[in-house]
């Protein structure tokens, strides 16, 4: 799951480690994670770099999250429900 911020409007607070690769997009794509269990935290795309890429799961609170899209449903299991009212895209876009 991945959620798009402002990087402005994201404050983490604790020590972090980044490992950047090139995606199959041919994009850079720079990961920061915990150093401490490796559990990602965001990512951000060197060609946009003010939005990042946040990882939901690892907000204190996630009563308030729902999500509005799927992506990437050519390749998930089959046992991924899709909620009622949800958009379910082959892909990105």
């Amino acid at each position: 799951m991945a959620m798009p911020v402002t990087r402005d409007s994201l404050a983490v607070t604790g020590p972090t480690k980044q490992v950047t690769r090139i995606a199959d997009s041919g994009n850079q794509v720079t990961g920061v994670f915990c150093p401490e269990c490796g559990v990602r935290i965001y990512h951000v795309l060197t060609s946009v770099p003010d939005v990042l890429s946040l990882k939901p799961g690892t907000l204190d609170d996630t009563s308030w999250l729902r999500p509005d899209r799927f992506i990437w449903m050519k390749s998930a299991q089959g046992w991924v429900p899709v909620p009622d009212g949800v958009t379910a895209l082959e892909g990105p876009g």
